[in-house]
């Protein structure tokens, strides 16, 4: 019998955890997708451990684990900002546009008048 003690997902054989493909089956199954957790989860460790204790600690050749850290050094407010902009410039069209077909919809002879339209 499998005990549970000490594991959150535990696996088939007794004291074993689930393996990581197999959570990843389950998650998948259930339309949880996994990836983006993962690149969060490697993106803050490599914030806050060397590439050396990083690459012993999960298993990654020391290359991956140095490029996980540049990454994670990456200065992402030009990404940012320009992600805002290119909202903000959206949002301004958006509210042309409604203005534009509100007072399209106020021209037309016999066009009945509501509040808020």
């Amino acid at each position: 019998m499998n005990t549970s003690a000490g594991w959150l997902f535990p696996g088939h054989l007794p004291g074993a955890h689930i393996s990581a493909a197999a959570l990843s089956r389950r998650l998948a199954a259930q339309h949880i997708p996994n990836r983006p957790a993962r690149t969060i989860a490697l993106v803050a460790l490599a914030c806050d451990l060397p590439p050396a204790v990083l690459g012993s600690m999960l298993g990654l050749h020391p290359i991956t684990a140095v490029q996980w850290r540049r990454r994670a050094a990456t200065d992402w407010t030009a990404n940012l900002q320009a992600r805002t902009e290119a909202s903000n410039q959206g949002q301004e069209g958006t509210g042309r546009q409604h203005q534009a077909q509100k007072s399209d919809r106020l021209a037309r002879p016999g066009a009945i008048l509501h509040p808020g339209v």
